[in-house]
């Protein structure tokens, strides 16, 4: 067993780990641990930290000592795993209950001025939100969130708010619509929050709690969006940052590191920057998610491309920190068991004569999907193209077995995919079965109807839509679907899984059935292998406990 120790002389944190039970070099990696050459004989290998947050992943081997040290961060740690807070006061309309985990949640959130709810997707972070700021008795709030969930949210609100009627809900649909000078509840979509009218009208205002819905679009710093937000950047913004106009923030995502923890940095930063000890955004990658700037030679095509060879490590530290100081988070399997393990599978296509031509143009750009986030701008827009024509050489296969799964007895399918015209072929060869559409065209109301659609018309067996406008924030189609399918896989792991949560969250009694199609051999598929090491590496720096045996 790893036992952990503390020299207050030294003020070290010391590491035994008995020699052929563990890779000690993969223990000195992931935890930035140091190798004591001196203290290290016989049957034990000494590794040391001075991090408290390194060392916290050790605690179910701690000495007293030790555990006098840590006391403080791992009892905050426990508090963001915790499954139930039944001491905590929350606030609920009549005939409405939390779950005993979103109490733990409240509980958390409420000892701290800024949080982060990370619950896996289909755990109702919104009724957290709400019930929240019932609980705080917040007077006036501001959500922020895509544009496609506005109406939603007002439809949450009204169902679990506890404010005294008459209240105002303001959803801002569109920029002319301006801001409502006295509303309690202001609903804003992130990319009208960073209109310069709509910003400077939002900025004059004063909230007792901002609320920012799928914060994971904050996760580049200098974004427009993220800039409207949190401020930075060296353009003067119409107005001051919105989170200086409110006194706490809840932020709210099910995919804190949609692919890598460098992406943790924004957050952090904004919730709780001495978090993470006041770090740039430099050092915070260079501890968390090192990288360097590679050259590769395409002896085929004469190209020189560049892209960024990424590694990671830390990952126990960086979970320690964020949840010791703002984030709380669940996962579904731990706090709902009553829903069935959902089951997920490959579908390969045959090769047609456009698979087969597709194939061969993947085969032309000799890229590693590892490395696709530092690409050059010539590469990218070659990927694309050949991304679209892998999509649309698949469609047709895609509809046929849609169309087998309708005919022999499936009452609904949700289909997601990712440009339009591999859209438009769906749409056209499975029209028969009644086929709903929502993408970046699709309005937020003609969303909320389209969804209300499929739920109540028996008739309408087909929701379609884009991997990014329906497969975030949706909720209502696990009332009367069980089967979703993936024509044109995203390679950002955190969106495909969202697709699937559409349907496996609360609500659901059935399996979900999840499929995804590739062709053999194909980018798409080497993608998925990158995109699952991906989600190994966050279940690492959010989810996994460090096991001492």
């Amino acid at each position: 067993m790893i036992t952990l120790d503390y020299n207050p002389k030294t003020r070290a944190f010391i590491v035994a780990v008995p020699r052929g039970s563990h890779d000690v070099k993969a223990l000195m990696m992931e935890h930035g641990l140091d190798f004591s050459t001196t203290a290290s004989v016989g049957d034990k290998a000494i590794l040391f930290t001075r991090e408290p947050y390194a060392a916290a992943a050790f605690w179910e081997g701690a000495t007293d000592a030790a555990k006098a040290e840590l006391g403080y961060i791992h009892r905050e740690i426990e508090a963001s795993f915790a499954n139930d807070a039944p001491a905590c006061p929350v606030w609920t309309p009549p005939g409405k209950e939390l779950w005993a985990f979103q109490r733990a949640d409240i509980s958390y959130a409420l000892k701290r001025k800024h949080v982060l709810v990370g619950d896996q997707p289909g755990l109702g972070k919104t009724p957290i939100a709400i019930t929240f700021a019932n609980t705080i008795e917040a007077k006036r709030i501001l959500v922020i969130c895509p544009a496609a969930i506005r109406l939603q949210w007002a439809k949450r609100i009204r169902e679990w708010s506890v404010m005294k009627w008459p209240y105002v809900v303001y959803p801002i649909l569109r920029g002319q619509s301006g801001v409502h000078p006295t509303a309690q509840w202001t609903i804003c979509s992130y990319e009208l929050a960073r209109t310069p009218e709509i910003h400077r009208a939002l900025a004059a205002g004063k909230y007792d709690l901002l609320i920012l819905d799928e914060a994971h679009y904050l996760k580049t710093i200098d974004s427009q969006r993220t800039r409207a937000i949190f401020g930075g950047g060296d353009t003067p913004l119409p107005g001051t940052p919105l989170a200086e106009c409110a006194e706490r923030i809840m932020a709210l995502t099910g995919t804190p590191l949609p692919n890598r923890p460098r992406e943790a940095y924004t957050l952090a930063r904004a919730l709780c920057f001495d978090s993470i000890d006041w770090m740039s955004e430099d050092s915070f990658r260079s501890r968390f998610n090192p990288s360097v700037l590679v050259e590769r030679h395409n002896p085929r095509s004469g190209r020189v491309s560049r892209y960024i060879d990424e590694r990671t490590g830390r990952h126990a530290e960086l979970q320690s920190r964020l949840r010791a100081n703002f984030m709380v988070r669940h996962l579904k399997r731990d706090v709902m068991p009553q829903l069935k393990l959902p089951v997920y599978d490959l579908i390969y296509v045959e090769e047609t004569t456009a698979v087969k031509a597709a194939l061969k143009a993947e085969s032309l750009l000799d890229i590693d999907p590892d490395n696709l986030s530092g690409a050059d701008m010539a590469v990218l827009g070659d990927i694309a193209t050949v991304r679209r024509q892998m999509g649309e050489a698949m469609a047709p296969q895609v509809a046929e077995y849609c169309r087998m799964l309708l005919n022999g007895g499936e009452e609904k399918l949700t289909l997601f995919a990712w440009h339009v015209g591999v859209m438009d072929i769906l749409e056209r060869e499975l029209s028969d079965f009644g086929v709903l559409r929502i993408d970046g065209s699709t309005s937020t109301p003609q969303r909320s109807k389209r969804v209300q659609q499929f739920i109540d018309e028996p008739g309408q067996r087909v929701m379609l839509g884009n991997v990014l406008s329906l497969g975030t924030g949706t909720d209502g189609l696990q009332q009367v679907c069980s089967h979703a399918l993936i024509a044109e896989p995203s390679w950002t792991p955190g969106e495909n899984i969202q697709c699937f949560d559409r349907l496996d969250r609360g609500g659901q009694t059935r399996t979900v059935q999840g499929d995804i199609f590739v062709a053999q051999n194909s980018f798409a598929e080497k993608i998925l292998a990158t995109a699952l090491r991906k989600l190994q590496t966050t279940d690492k720096a959010l989810d996994r406990r460090v096991a001492s045996a």
